[in-house]
């Protein structure tokens, strides 16, 4: 079948009978990911290509319960529940909305199935007055929890933001 992507382009998936295109990937895999950087560079890999067609199951899959983020405006999210209703009202609200996150380092403690992933993150979408593209440096931490990889936490930290009104306006304080 031949779909057509976000920004117009189209593409062809083959489906398996297997296979549903209404049902989301799930974070838990059929054999246990293996205990390496690589297997969380892949894990971040998914979570990217989640937010580029707007697959907020996914990115709901990938998040442990209990999942915390500080966003670059200061946005906390918590649980598997926040996150599903942060990136829907995000989604809903900002329909061009991108983010991608790019792993520099990433270290894997093998004894207790955890890893740190540092990194830069890029952000864009359309503000009524102009294009708004921010970047910035994140900390993930990951857990291995019953064989798959899944996000423990988050904190993203912007460095730069142009194109639109928006970046000129600071996040609210917290009261």
């Amino acid at each position: 079948m031949v779909r057509r992507g976000a920004c117009g382009v189209a593409f062809a998936i083959t489906v398996s009978p297997a296979l549903s295109l209404t049902q989301p990937m799930t974070a838990a895999p059929l054999t246990a990911a293996p205990l390496t950087a690589a297997a969380v560079r892949t894990a971040r890999a998914r979570s990217n290509a989640a937010i580029a067609v707007h697959d907020t199951a996914t990115l709901v899959a990938l998040a442990s319960n209990s999942y915390h983020s500080v966003s670059s405006r200061n946005v906390h999210t918590n649980g598997r529940a926040g996150v599903g209703a942060q990136y829907g009202a995000q989604f809903a609200a900002l329909p061009d909305v991108r983010y991608v996150r790019t792993p520099q380092e990433v270290r894997v403690y093998v004894p207790w199935e955890m890893a740190d992933e540092r990194g830069t993150w890029v952000g864009t979408w359309t503000e009524p007055d102009g294009r708004v593209t921010i970047r910035g440096r994140y900390s993930a931490k990951w857990r291995r929890i019953d064989g798959a990889w899944l996000l423990e936490a988050e904190v993203f930290t912007p460095l730069s933001c142009r194109g639109s009104s928006y970046c000129t306006r600071p996040p609210d304080q917290p009261k």
